[in-house]
């Protein structure tokens, strides 16, 4: 019996699906028909547009607005602006500003002399008889008394626009009257020559016309037909108790429910059909088919569930399958309970309205109205007052939850208002302690919508005291570097003075012989220092001309420590190297690095302790070519590390050892226009040096 029960539903369900599927073919076996009428169909209507008055009206309203114009550029006559011709035809600039691109024109007067054309027109086409490059082209006459004459040259539908013409000329005066007002002026002694092609026709009216693919009513009627029909077989499957179908939770939904699905379902399709049938051009695909199915699913649902009808009588549904019906029961129910419990409270709420009535009272009579805020605050209620007064116009009560509408509106506002006054006021009291000089205001307050201000301007504080720490640095810097400038030029400058003055009193060779030599050196120092100078200034310009190439700079090292091995030796280092066997291969300019290398070395020469070692590792690291090097100062290390790379500045503040200050500055310039990181620590009287670049990629060698 079970057996016989599954099969009977099986079979139900099977003829459900092959309701539903078959209207969905049927409606998609049509689309080719549907979309040949439908192109067909818009073809017509494309056709009578062009005879349409209203796009024929467009030329003479285009020639009255051309006309206007060419005027009000003269001199001497009554003059309107573009605003002025705006106002007084709003519709026709509307009408030309849309015309306007498609459209090439000529204007000439009355002895054929050219006055204007379209700037995009080359004025090859646009003659009284030769119209070769256009679909359409018009002549517009104007004879001294303003009276028009039109003449259709060249169009497919020539003829009945030439008709419509006539007709729109005998009531032209009427109909200019009506739009204008008689405010412009009437074209006098002037032809309108007008061309357009065949796709800005179509541009154009597609403005005001629909020319796509429109679904015809065949559409419409195939759907409907179709929808009855699967509706019609869900009547009678749910009817059946054999099949069992109608039994289902599926199909006894509230009425209520079934009706908006349904609704809503047919409006969706009303509203797309047209771009549901024609988008594909009449070759339907799998979401067709799903729309189908689905929008059939849904009648077949709506049609089972009201089919119940049928079985429990009109009285029995109404009471069980309706939403509404269910909400009356229980209000009917509720409302003894609930009139009740109004009057035990209604005392209660009256007082309650009583006091805030009172409250309220008070509140108006301490109104403000010279205040600025409460004036600006009651604008706004007011207009917004009268407008949702025009739009609840047609009822009446609505205008007393108005007016309490806009109590409450008002006071709320003018809460708010305050409450930014008083934060605005706070706000603008801290940036004036900050434009007085008062770095370090606090505002404790919570400023409400101006609360984000409060953190920018922390960061202008910061800002500010960062900027001021900077300017006193640079201050005392340009100081003490116009002071090291003068002291180190001025030393070997003196003794050169000094030696030139003691050759010309001295006759002994031998003496003369070493004064020169004296006098070799200091002014290969003074060289040396203006050299110096001259780098480090070109490397803070940054306009060093760079030769980059690819070189090993463990090779390089080693080359410049060799030629500085007699320094070394006489300053009693130890170099010790902790440097790779393999290259590393970094892309700089080969001059500059070796200078780099120089300077290091000699700054440890100066300055570390004798009888020292001195530590230099050479490294790749993470893709970084790393230099590295260690030495223990001679003399206690009291410089800042962040100021000794500056010019000019050493790190024997008594200057008594031979360098020009400009050493590290020269190796910090250097290294950073090759895109190197260079930086300095101490530790007690340990001083380090680190310079860092990036290894050359070895797949762009390989490459």
């Amino acid at each position: 019996m079970d057996t016989k029960l599954k099969n009977r539903r099986k079979l139900g369900l099977f003829l459900a699906a092959v309701t539903i599927l078959g209207a969905a073919f049927f409606m998609i076996y049509n689309y080719h028909t549907i979309y040949r009428k439908a192109v067909s169909e818009a073809q017509k209507t494309y056709t009578t547009s062009l005879s349409d008055r209203e796009y024929l009206e467009s030329f003479l309203e285009f020639s009255y607005v051309l006309y206007n114009q060419e005027i009000s550029s003269k001199t001497g006559e009554a003059k309107m602006s573009q605003e002025e011709i705006s106002d007084a035809a709003e519709v026709w600039m509307e009408d030309y500003e849309a015309l306007y691109p498609y459209l090439d024109y000529r204007i000439e007067d009355g002895s054929g002399a050219v006055l204007g054309r379209s700037t995009a027109n080359t004025g090859k086409g646009l003659a009284d008889d030769s119209f070769k490059e256009y679909a359409f082209g018009m002549v517009l006459t104007y004879d001294e008394h303003g009276d028009p004459d039109v003449k259709v040259v060249k169009s497919s539908e020539k003829t009945t626009q030439s008709i419509a013409l006539r007709k729109i000329i005998d009531n032209w005066s009427e109909t200019v009257e009506d739009a204008a007002g008689g405010e412009l002026k009437t074209p006098k002694n002037r032809t309108y020559i007008y061309g357009m092609k065949k796709n800005g026709i179509e541009q154009y009216l597609n403005q005001w016309y629909w020319f796509g693919d429109e679904a015809p009513n065949d559409a419409w009627y195939m759907m409907l037909a179709c929808m009855a029909a699967v509706g019609v077989a869900a009547w009678i499957l749910a009817q059946s108790d054999t099949l069992g179908i109608g039994g289902r939770k599926l199909f006894q939904q509230p009425f209520e429910i079934v009706f908006i699905v349904a609704v809503t379902g047919l409006g969706l399709l009303d509203n797309k059909l047209n771009w549901i049938v024609t988008r594909t051009k009449g070759r339907p695909g799998a979401m067709d088919a799903a729309i189908w199915i689905a929008a059939f699913a849904v009648t077949y649902w709506a049609a089972s569930c009201v089919s119940e009808i049928q079985k429990t009588g009109v009285r029995k549904y109404v009471t069980e399958r309706t939403l509404l019906w269910r909400m009356w029961k229980t209000l009917r129910k509720e409302a003894p309970a609930a009139a009740e419990r109004v009057g035990r409270d209604s005392g209660r709420l009256y007082r309650k309205v009583k006091e805030m009535a009172h409250r309220l009272y008070q509140t108006i009579t301490d109104i403000d109205f010279t205040d600025k805020s409460s004036k600006a605050i009651l604008r706004i209620v007011l207009v917004n007052f009268i407008i949702l007064a025009v739009t609840s116009i047609f009822w009446f009560y609505g205008i007393m939850a108005l007016i309490i509408y806009s109590v409450i509106l008002y006071f709320i506002l003018k809460k708010y208002f305050n409450e930014i006054k008083k934060n605005y006021h706070r706000l603008l009291e801290a940036t004036n302690e900050i434009a007085d000089g008062n770095l370090d205001v606090e505002i404790d307050e919570n400023l409400g919508v101006f609360e984000p201000f409060k953190e920018e301007i922390e960061k202008i504080q910061t800002g500010f005291k960062k900027a001021v720490d900077e300017e006193v640095k640079s201050q005392r810097m340009k100081t003490e570097l116009v002071t090291n400038v003068s002291h180190d030029l001025k030393t070997p400058l003196t003794a050169i003075i000094t030696y030139v003055n003691l050759l010309k009193m001295e006759h002994d060779p031998e003496r003369q012989k070493e004064y020169i030599d004296v006098l070799d050196r200091k002014s290969l120092r003074l060289k040396a220092l203006i050299e110096d100078l001259f780098e480090i200034s070109k490397a803070s310009s940054r306009s060093v001309n760079l030769n980059i190439i690819e070189m090993d700079i463990v090779n390089l090292f080693k080359q410049v420590k060799l030629e500085m091995e007699e320094k070394i030796t006489e300053a009693n280092l130890d170099f010790r190297l902790d440097i790779p066997e393999e290259k590393v291969i970094v892309a700089l300019d080969g001059q500059k690095t070796y200078r780099i290398f120089e300077n290091l070395i000699g700054n440890a020469v100066k300055y570390a302790m004798p009888h020292t070692r001195v530590y230099v590792k050479i490294a790749a690291e993470e893709g970084e070519a790393v230099f590295r090097m260690k030495n223990v100062s001679a003399t206690e290390l009291t410089f800042n590390p962040e100021e000794i790379t500056e010019r000019f500045v050493r790190g024997d503040s008594a200057r008594n050892t031979e360098g020009s200050g400009l050493g590290l500055a020269i190796v910090k310039s250097f290294v950073e226009i090759q895109k190197g990181k260079f930086w300095i620590e101490t530790e007690a009287d340990l001083f380090k040096a680190e310079i860092r670049w990036k290894l050359v990629d070895k797949k762009d060698d390989i490459a």
